[in-house]
């Protein structure tokens, strides 16, 4: 039988720059995840007892089975996620509709989100943190465990609602949402019998005995069904613990309210630093945008040809002008912002249909100083024999002017990625470990500004994988 562990918690190249995310009034970001597989299996209460757990729907990592640990979701990190760089491993009990048929879902989308970081930022999800979330053998309503039809008026704590047809007249979609514990122990990673390792925050404060506020996970699973038009959320049954005769299962079903959710941390972790320090403590919606691996600038600095012998290394704020009209920029003012990275890492261990996925992207920070329309910049390749202290106009390294990536850009200052993937591949192929580029390149007299590294939002050379998630 499965180890009882009720959560018992107080109520308490040649690419367009794209946008990528503005201030939020909270922090958060996002993954979507299809559904993966179907296993009798629990690596959190049943570690190591394979078949022995009630049926349990898996997302994300693709790899999760009974001896799912870090290790193995980082050795083996194929996902069904929109975010490559998310191996966690989400699950739930599997469904049966009042008709008696077993029903898988359809996808899963998980919202990472926090309040009042301001105040209490904040810490990146540990290695191997691992969460529960409801009670598997619940009887009522659950303040943490919600319900939505998607004809309906919003989530509910209650099932009392029938499902009709969602908007499109296509099918019934019913959704479950799960919100995990965000305030962790600091000590233990995994619960344990009858002994909770996160609680959740009351009015954004975490209790003394979970003094370690990390990011809210919640999870939405939506069950799309097209072989019904109606559906009493009331009747709906949720998998418990089977009975065992020898390897033999007898399957037992619970009621809606013994819906529940298990969380393993696959996130590399540069990913949930990221999350963290530079996404959500900054009160950033960051969307799907966190990646798998980071640099920031080693180096920054801007050349100008209006004041060519002077040297912008301190400067916390860059800027970037140029015309190329009347005679082109070599005939017109040019400032250029010149940048210098260590080479972020790809990761190693990711299944060969995906190596193509990842990408390396610069990402800046910041819009258009001069007016709201929106301009086009361009990011140079160059090389990184210079020094941010002493370089300026006179002495800067050169470039051929052929673009690595463009942006296109108004006045929200905000964050942006550029694909400079080729760029940045080739001087891997060249063994080197650090490049550089330009941006600048405007051809219309525009004006530019971007954070430097001295400021909370750093010039960064990411890898990011991205492939949209299965949603039906």
């Amino acid at each position: 039988m499965k180890k009882t562990l009720r959560v018992l918690v107080p109520l308490a190249g040649l690419f367009a720059l794209m946008p990528l995310a503005s201030h939020a009034a909270s922090g958060q970001s996002n993954v979507s995840c299809s559904y993966s597989h179907t296993l009798g299996d629990d690596a959190i209460l049943m570690f190591g007892m394979p078949n022995h757990a009630m049926l349990h729907d898996f997302f994300g990592n693709t790899s999760t089975d009974a001896y799912s640990t870090y290790d193995t979701l980082q050795a083996n990190p194929e996902t069904t996620c929109d975010n490559k760089a998310d191996s966690t491993a989400y699950w739930a009990p599997t469904m049966k509709l009042p008709t008696g048929e077993v029903v898988k879902p359809s996808y899963q989308k998980t919202y990472y989100q926090a309040n009042s970081v301001e105040k209490y930022p904040l810490t990146p999800f540990p290695k191997g943190l691992q969460l529960l979330a409801g009670d598997h053998v619940g009887t009522a309503p659950n303040p943490h465990v919600s319900f939505l039809c998607a004809n309906g008026n919003g989530y509910t704590n209650t099932a009392d609602q029938v499902c009709g047809l969602r908007s499109g007249g296509d099918a019934v979609q019913f959704n479950i949402g799960i919100n995990f514990p965000n305030c962790w122990d600091g000590v233990h990673l995994k619960p344990e019998k009858g002994v909770a390792n996160a609680t959740y925050d009351s009015n954004n404060v975490c209790p003394a005995a979970f003094p370690v506020k990390i990011p809210k996970v919640n999870m939405n699973i939506a069950y799309v069904l097209p072989q019904i038009t109606s559906l009493d959320t009331s009747k709906i049954q949720l998998s418990l613990d089977p009975e065992m005769v020898g390897d033999q299962r007898i399957e037992k079903w619970g009621s809606i309210y013994t819906a529940h959710g298990d969380f393993v941390n696959g996130w590399p972790e540069q990913s949930a630093k990221y999350m963290t320090d530079l996404c959500m403590n900054l009160a950033f919606d960051c969307s799907n945008t966190i990646p798998y691996s980071y640099e920031p600038a080693l180096e920054d600095t801007v050349v100008s040809s209006t004041n060519s012998s002077t040297n912008y290394g301190s400067s916390t704020l860059l800027t970037a002008s140029d015309n190329w009209k009347n005679g082109g920029h070599a005939s017109n003012p040019e400032s250029l912002i010149l940048f210098k990275f260590k080479i972020p890492a790809l990761p190693e261990a990711i299944p060969a249909s995906e190596e193509g996925l990842f990408v390396y992207r610069l990402r800046v920070f910041g819009g258009n100083a001069a007016s709201s329309a929106t301009g086009k910049l361009n990011v140079y390749s160059t090389s990184t024999d210079w020094d941010g202290k002493t370089v300026n106009w006179d002495n800067h390294p050169a470039t051929d002017y052929q673009s690595a990536g463009t942006i296109s850009m108004n006045n929200n200052r905000q964050y942006r990625d550029a694909i400079v993937d080729t760029a940045v591949r080739q001087a891997l192929a060249e063994g080197k470990t650090e490049v550089a580029f330009y941006l600048g390149g405007d051809q219309n007299g525009g004006t530019y500004t971007f954070d430097s590294t001295e400021t909370n939002h750093p010039p960064l050379l990411i890898v990011k994988g991205y492939k949209a998630a299965t949603e039906n």
